[in-house]
């Protein structure tokens, strides 16, 4: 979440064009050799920013007097995890993307943004 949200605050990324390396992005961020990072997690984060375009279009019918661009950086990356992890990556119960999804938001932004991430993944994005 923390290198797609840095990915979104330094807007390197455009119509699924990444300027680095998920990995080289993620071994930066944690100081660490990226042997030591989870397989999961790279690809996480490389599916999320390379289908940024398409899955923020997919999430644009479901936010009713909302744009995108306003919604809080940390949201539009937990909202780009959840996708990606749902439909690029592997198929889990949806109910479990949407409460690891509210759960980061509860710990890293507030409570309003936590019903926000519910609502939004519960109204039929994650389909």
């Amino acid at each position: 979440m923390t290198v797609i949200y840095n990915e979104l605050t330094d807007f390197t990324f455009g119509e699924g064009n990444i300027s680095r390396d998920a990995s080289e992005m993620i071994a930066s961020l944690c100081e660490c050799d990226i042997s030591e990072v989870d397989p999961y997690i790279v690809n996480t984060v490389m599916v999320s920013l390379k289908n940024y375009s398409e899955i923020r279009n997919a999430y644009l019918p479901y936010l009713k007097n909302w744009k995108w661009e306003r919604l809080p950086l940390l949201t539009q990356a937990i909202l780009l995890m959840s996708y990606a992890h749902y439909n690029y990556i592997e198929k889990v119960d949806r109910k479990v993307i949407i409460n690891v999804a509210v759960e980061l938001a509860k710990k890293y932004i507030d409570d309003k943004q936590s019903k926000f991430i519910n609502a939004i993944l519960d109204s039929g994005v994650l389909a």
